[in-house]
């Protein structure tokens, strides 16, 4: 039956130990034993979800510390804590070495104190498994806003493309519109031009809104050959019929 209790596996090769472990904790944890380092990685293929190990470093075969140090590759997450009846700092110091050992604790060990480090180290153990799952959302939400800056600035993209080509529309229109490269209705009589709101204007006023162009009045040679030859005639009967 599936139970929501942290997982505690605990190792030694002293069968009454066991049973003591297992009382003094059963109700908080649920517990996994094994009388060797070799039962111990069975139970550690089986069970990837331990949140602690505990071993006893004196045990024939396997010492608790070559265990530990294996059960950081098959559960990396879990929590490892040695327990020796031994003082020798050589132990230990292998234990924090080679086991990464959470702590240790010495033997005989007291009711009192194996609960206060073992709740220790369960709470350490789900405090790093939440960092990680915030380390892991926070991942995916910058992924996902990594995603939308994508998409929005292949929008963007797309819309400055599109104003681009609007622009050199517009550009192309004015420039068409400058240079009057287009048919006009112009007046056959008085030379007015049609314009597009369909208001008949002069060609001057034509030019002048649609191509910024301003007419000066001048005379040309033909012109002037054929309009100002009878010029002095008219001015003298001008002039006669004033006295």
């Amino acid at each position: 039956m599936k139970t929501n209790l942290s997982k505690i596996l605990y190792v030694d090769d002293e069968e009454i130990n066991l049973i003591n472990f297992r009382e003094a904790l059963c109700d908080r944890f649920e517990i996994f034993t094994a009388l060797s380092g070799e039962e111990a990685l069975v139970v550690m293929e089986e069970e990837k979800e331990i949140a602690l190990v505990v071993s006893d470093q004196r045990m024939p075969g396997m010492k608790g510390v070559d265990l530990l140090t294996r059960a950081r590759e098959l559960v990396p997450d879990a929590e490892r804590i040695i327990i020796t009846g031994y003082t020798d700092p050589q132990d230990i110091i292998a234990a924090i070495n080679e086991g990464h050992v959470y702590r240790y604790i010495l033997k005989p060990w007291t009711e009192m104190d194996l609960q206060v480090t073992i709740t220790q180290a369960v709470e350490r153990y789900h405090l790093k498994q939440r960092n990680q799952e915030l380390i892991e959302e926070l991942n995916q939400k910058n992924r996902e806003l990594e995603d939308r800056v994508k998409e929005r600035t292949a929008e963007l993209a797309t819309t400055n493309q599109t104003l681009t080509a609007k622009v050199e529309e517009l550009e192309r229109a004015r420039y068409e519109l400058k240079t009057l490269r287009r048919l006009l209705s112009i007046c056959s009589y008085c030379k007015k031009v049609r314009d597009i709101d369909e208001a008949w204007l002069p060609i001057e006023d034509y030019l002048h809104r649609h191509a910024d162009v301003m007419l000066t009045h001048g005379i040309c040679p033909t012109c002037y050959t054929q309009v100002m030859k009878d010029m002095p005639a008219e001015v003298d009967q001008f002039l006669g019929k004033t006295k």
